[in-house]
């Protein structure tokens, strides 16, 4: 069932004013055309990096561990060794590129010549170019560009990266026809995405696992960041407050897996989870960082939990898939 409102929207709001700069805050609430909100929302994301269950350490190595089957080995170079370890001169591509980050990593192999990117944030932009320039990357070039108005060209690309991005996309047959048509007959297409609910709109067994967990937790791991706030609820999101604050966000995640197999083969897929610990780690994160014997205990029960939920489900919010053009001939 689709929840509109609920009170987890207004929780959301009040922390977000405690810990934000309302100046920066505010604005996202002004009405204004989707691609607005958007580009508000992606200008304003890295405020609460902190908070986000990806920068846990111990779940970037189980990532590691579930997409590479090594905790220690990032999935950059487990694609380079895989796929490209005898080609040259490689040109990339990075829809949705943020502040870069993966692409300057790309950017140290020399397997790539050329490596293309954009993002509609022009702050983010400005970051990404500002650090390719201190690290004297000149192979990477960073665009201003939303997916649509991009200028695609025919058979140009070895590798078509799309990380953290195809779940902001509303139009995904046309966005996949012209990665289908950049992309060269031999390219691979790579995805590293949110494949779960539209619009977080959590399965109530989902929700009932995630909130047992969360209680499991002790009391000083479950404070909301910048508050002495314990975290004692999750709820659904409603689709108004997402809309209102990010109007791309999984808008249609959950079809993303059957419309790139329609023009794609599967060369491997990696579900690697994030159904339990995205919900419960979501706003307390800052409390997992620290890797002392404590944390990564509570860590490894939640992740049993999670691959427990994985087991009886069998659908993955997070996949990581690699991807060849079908041939249409």
């Amino acid at each position: 069932m689709k929840t509109f409102i609920s009170i987890g929207d207004f929780v959301d709001f009040y922390f977000k004013l405690r810990v934000s700069n309302l100046n920066k805050f505010l604005p996202l609430l002004i009405p204004s055309s989707s691609k607005k909100r958007t580009t508000k929302a992606w200008n304003s994301a890295s405020s609460f990096s902190q908070t986000n269950w990806w920068s846990i350490p111990a779940v970037q190595k189980r990532w590691n561990k579930l997409i590479t089957g090594d905790a220690n080995l990032h999935y950059f170079k487990y694609l380079v060794d895989k796929y490209l370890s005898e080609r040259s001169n490689l040109k990339l591509l990075s829809p949705g590129c943020g502040t870069g980050e993966k692409e300057l990593k790309f950017a140290q192999f020399s397997n790539f010549s050329s490596i293309d990117a954009f993002d509609l944030s022009p702050q983010r932009i400005k970051v990404a170019t500002e650090t390719a320039e201190k690290r004297g990357v000149k192979n990477v070039h960073f665009i201003i560009s939303d997916s649509k108005s991009f200028n695609y060209k025919k058979n140009y690309y070895d590798v078509i990266l799309f990380d953290s991005f195809l779940h902001h996309i509303k139009n995904l047959d046309e966005i996949l026809s012209k990665i289908y048509f950049s992309l060269k007959k031999n390219g691979i297409f790579i995805i590293n995405e949110y494949v779960g609910p539209n619009r977080f709109q959590w399965s109530s067994t989902q929700l009932k696992t995630s909130n047992k967990a969360l209680k499991e937790l002790p009391q000083k791991f479950r404070k909301r960041f910048g508050t002495n706030n314990v975290k004692s609820k999750i709820y659904k999101p409603g689709i108004i407050r997402m809309i209102l604050s990010d109007p791309s966000e999984a808008i249609k995640s959950e079809s993303i897996l059957l419309r790139v197999k329609e023009r794609f083969n599967v060369l491997e897929e990696k579900p690697y989870g994030g159904n339990i610990l995205h919900l419960t780690l979501k706003d307390i994160s800052q409390n997992f960082i620290i890797e002392d014997d404590e944390t990564l205990n509570l860590l490894d029960e939640l992740f049993v939990i999670e691959d427990e939920f994985l087991k009886n489900s069998r659908k993955s919010n997070f996949i990581f898939g690699v991807y060849s053009r079908l041939d249409k001939n």
